[in-house]
């Protein structure tokens, strides 16, 4: 019986480990097929739409980015503001208080309603879903 329980702990083991990396495997293929874009991409397929997604905390979002520069956006915590540019250099920076940490700004990547988010140094932010318009999350 316990050799039984042994051999089934290790079954488990084996297939969650093939889960995790196929997984990963998928979101690193993803990440590869995805498009950087440029500054005027940015601004026709992202401004004026929404993205949801979740932080690398866990926590969902939903956000949308209003031609003007505010992001309006919602989370557990509640309804929140913010401010989003663009810098000659291709980023895209999102700016939700006062405060030196923030904010930031990335590279925006999409493949599909895909969009994904990478840091000046080259790691990545989970990626986000592009909704059409303002999210009926926000409305």
């Amino acid at each position: 019986m316990n050799r039984i329980a042994h051999t089934t702990l290790l079954a488990a083991i084996v297939l969650g480990g093939i889960g995790l990396g196929m997984m990963l495997s998928f979101r690193m293929a993803l990440a590869d097929e995805m498009k950087m874009l440029s500054v005027d991409e940015m601004q026709t397929q992202i401004i004026g739409n929404s993205l949801s997604g979740k932080t690398e905390g866990g926590d969902a979002y939903v956000e949308h980015y209003e031609v003007n520069g505010t992001i309006l956006g919602k989370s557990a915590a509640g309804a929140y503001q913010g401010k989003w540019s663009f810098r000659q250099d291709g980023l895209m920076c999102f700016k939700y208080g006062d405060g030196a940490f923030d904010g930031g700004c990335v590279h925006l990547m999409r493949a599909g309603d895909h969009v994904g988010f990478q840091r000046v140094d080259g790691s990545l932010e989970p990626q986000a879903t592009l909704i059409p318009g303002m999210a009926p999350d926000l409305k």
